[in-house]
């Protein structure tokens, strides 16, 4: 996480980065929501009117949903431009090794899957298949490929910009190890609950916890790969029925929407966290370098 203290970065850098991390957050979210709006404006002119309505209430359509998903995708761009730009190599965003360790990344993807998918199978046979209300719509097949394909990339980009830039600039710029390290953590996690705008306490501590772990987990790997395997396991397997169901309502935060038996999912999480963290431990997984600035090893 402490990456970007090395030689040859002044203080102020990460510190840019985090400043143009933000404005580049908002303007490319902005630019592609726009894209959406036009996108739903070319399919029906009359209804663009009932869809800012309804997106002011909370609902939104497939088209909203999958423009939303790919301006976070972008994320992965923006962090790893934003990575040169402090001075050390991109490619060292994703890991302290340089690269993406994809053999790494696969193990904990297949992992996290199957951890996610034995929760959300046991919650919703607990609560019944049949409170879904599951139906083919017209919508429903290129939004199910379109969920599948950007969805990857939208957990990704939250982990590059959020774990990836913000989180080890916070850490970079306190001099105190144990200090640095914590008022990451704590920045990442709430950040990330931010980004998420719930209104409902459960909701807000559920997003809080699964950022602490993330970072946890990115700490202890030195690499973005697990937390990219169980952010992305996560939302691809709880948005997997989406597209069979009535959007209204689906993606409601408001208060009184949570619950603490929700915590049961972040404990799932962190058992296979838990898990890949004895794995990589075991495996050799590389999680401490010496980093460098741009015309350094890194």
């Amino acid at each position: 996480m402490r990456f970007w203290r090395a030689p040859g970065i002044p203080i102020w850098k990460p510190i840019l980065a985090v400043i143009l991390g933000v404005v580049g957050f908002f303007v490319i979210s902005t630019a592609v929501i726009i894209v959406g709006f036009l996108v739903e404006g070319f399919r029906d002119p009359a209804g663009i009117e009932d869809v800012m309505n309804g997106l002011l209430e909370g609902d939104v359509t497939p088209v909203l949903f999958v423009a939303n998903s790919a301006s976070l995708g972008l994320m992965i761009v923006l962090a790893l431009l934003l990575g040169r730009l402090v001075g050390q190599p991109a490619r060292y965003i994703h890991s302290v090794e340089g690269r993406v360790r994809w053999g790494w990344l696969g193990r904990a993807l297949l992992v996290s899957l199957v951890g996610v998918a034995i929760y959300v199978l046991g919650s919703q046979t607990l609560e019944g298949w049949d409170s879904l209300d599951l139906r083919v719509n017209d919508d429903t097949w290129w939004f199910l490929i379109a969920v599948m394909l950007v969805t990857p990339f939208q957990a990704a980009g939250e982990e590059y910009l959020v774990r990836g830039v913000l989180g080890r600039a916070v850490a970079s710029i306190i001099p105190s190890r144990g200090v640095g390290l914590a008022l990451s953590a704590l920045a990442t996690s709430t950040v990330f609950m931010f980004l998420h705008g719930a209104g409902d306490l459960w909701l807000n501590i559920i997003y809080f916890t699964m950022g602490l772990l993330f970072w946890w987990i990115t700490w202890r790997t030195g690499g973005l790969e697990v937390a990219v395997a169980l952010h992305v396991a996560n939302n691809m397997l709880a948005l997997a029925l989406v597209p069979f169901m009535d959007l209204d309502g689906v993606f409601d935060r408001s208060a009184g929407v949570g619950s603490p038996w929700m915590l049961v999912q972040v404990v799932i999480l962190g058992a296979v966290a838990l898990w890949l963290d004895r794995k990589a431990r075991r495996g050799g997984v590389v999680a401490h370098a010496a980093p460098g600035s741009a015309g350094g090893p890194g």
